[in-house]
């Protein structure tokens, strides 16, 4: 988003980890922005897109729609699936929530998702977006806390996964724990809160439940590269989520999933 800011998870490799995303969280997603007035006219716009099925999905319901992404690659493979699906009122564009290029005050609702717990200015992020949004606009939220990852009977390799990557985070100056305080970083940045909730997928069987395996294999490369672990640890840490996953009586829990609705007054 910025020359600071560092996503471990860009590139082609992470489409299909980015569609899984998509089945674990878009349910309670379209829930929730139904539940802060996305409907049919509204001008809509989702920051860090991504491969854009959030983005799709509001301009079925009516919406105008724009999708705007820090990875050029991502975009032109939303661009691509919008073509396939035959969807009309769908813009992506590569751009920073910093500096969206979005005229002041000329949208009803924003969305993100994991996208402030990426940023090291959460923020300025979110004032950038409150200066985009119309009075009485909304900007949706939907971000995490992985420190509530966790497996039972215990992990030891989840548990190190886990404090590994957020210790990563801090190195890098953003905070993967940060869900829990969505709010009041939307408060800091001018808004009123009006919803708070947070949901908590756990996995017994089934391709979701690997969902933290797949994605420190996919950031594993970054992780070693900034000195977060050894090759040789990732390699163990990678086994013994193996076995964790592959074990039909230990539970899985991803991370929390904190949801806001703030409005622009």
């Amino acid at each position: 988003m910025t020359t600071t800011d560092r996503y471990l998870l860009a590139g082609k490799h992470d489409h299909d980890r980015l569609r899984v995303i998509s089945e674990i969280h878009d349910g309670r997603t379209r829930k929730l922005l139904t539940k802060a007035g996305l409907s049919s006219g509204k001008r809509f716009v989702e920051f860090g897109c991504g491969l854009g099925y959030v983005t799709r999905w509001a301009a079925t319901q009516g919406a105008s729609v724009t999708g705007i992404d820090a990875s050029e690659e991502q975009v032109a493979a939303a661009q691509a699936l919008t073509r396939e699906a035959v969807i009309d009122r769908v813009e992506f564009r590569a751009g920073s929530v910093y500096e969206p290029g979005l005229d002041t005050e000329s949208i009803d609702v924003s969305y993100s998702r994991w996208l402030m717990v990426h940023l090291q200015r959460p923020v300025d992020a979110m004032r950038a977006i409150h200066t985009a949004l119309k009075p009485g606009g909304v900007m949706v939220c939907e971000e995490a806390d992985v420190s509530a990852v966790y497996a039972e009977p215990r992990s030891e390799a989840y548990e190190e996964m886990r404090d590994i990557g957020i210790a990563g985070g801090h190195a890098r100056g953003v905070d993967y724990t940060g869900g829990r305080r969505a709010h009041l970083w939307a408060k800091e940045a001018g808004f009123e809160i009006l919803h708070v909730d947070a949901y908590h997928p756990h996995y017994l069987t089934g391709e979701h439940k690997g969902f933290w395996n797949w994605t420190l294999r996919n950031a594993g490369t970054g992780l070693v590269t900034e000195g977060a672990l050894s090759m040789t640890k990732l390699q163990e840490l990678v086994a013994g989520m193996n076995q964790a996953d592959e074990s039909a009586d230990t539970l899985v829990a991803h991370c929390r999933m904190h949801q806001v609705i703030a409005r622009k007054a």
